[in-house]
């Protein structure tokens, strides 16, 4: 029999609730995760999450406001978990996302170029509020992959709450998929949601 995983996911605001069920459905041994809710947004967000992974969801109001919520995994859905998109209901509360189109900042020189992107991404550590999510895509891939100089800063990041999404598609095409360090593996429509709601997109050129 399974692990049971228990997730506190009250007080906190979107995407959250959907991000920490997210981390406890990777555990390995894991085959059911409980989540405690204080909204019926959250509740229909980590349904939905869950459900586009392929799992089985049971809500329950068990008092106050509060809705736990029972995720059963189903065959195949460990699978499916890298690909559900993660999506809040409610627009207001998404954040700023950084679109990463390039291991570089600014035209000229290589060299330069990717010292600069490595200090822009280095100073959110220290930026309040940081974005929501970062988002890797083409070249900028390489920014979270084996060999990058910038992983140190991201890792800090990610502990910090930001999510670091790399394009699925550029991975493989250039050959990285097995080198990614930090960050999860997204694809096209998490990328389009994500531009699509975000309360504003900074993209370093």
């Amino acid at each position: 029999m399974g692990e049971i995983k228990e997730v506190d996911a009250r007080g906190l605001a979107c995407p959250q609730p959907v991000v920490e069920t997210r981390k406890a459905l990777e555990g390995p041994d894991v085959q059911e995760v409980m989540v405690l809710v204080d909204s019926i947004t959250s509740r229909d967000n980590v349904s939905r999450f869950a459900r586009s992974a392929g799992c089985r969801v049971e809500s329950l109001e068990s008092g106050s406001g509060e809705y736990r919520i029972a995720i059963h995994r189903e065959e195949g859905s460990r699978e499916r978990l890298s690909e559900a998109p993660i999506s809040c209901e409610a627009h207001a509360e998404y954040g700023t996302v950084v679109y990463v189109g390039c291991d570089q900042m600014g035209r000229g020189s290589e060299e330069l170029g990717r010292k600069l992107m490595g200090g822009f991404l280095r100073t959110w550590i220290d930026i309040e509020p940081r974005p929501w999510r970062m988002l890797f895509v083409n070249s900028g891939v390489y920014c979270t992959t084996q060999g990058s100089e910038m992983l140190d800063s991201l890792d800090l990041l990610e502990e910090r709450g930001v999510e670091l999404l790399s394009c699925g598609t550029c991975l493989e095409y250039f050959g990285l998929k097995e080198k990614l360090m930090t960050g999860r593996v997204t694809n096209m429509y998490e990328i389009i949601e994500t531009l699509n709601t975000a309360r504003r997109v900074i993209a370093p050129h």
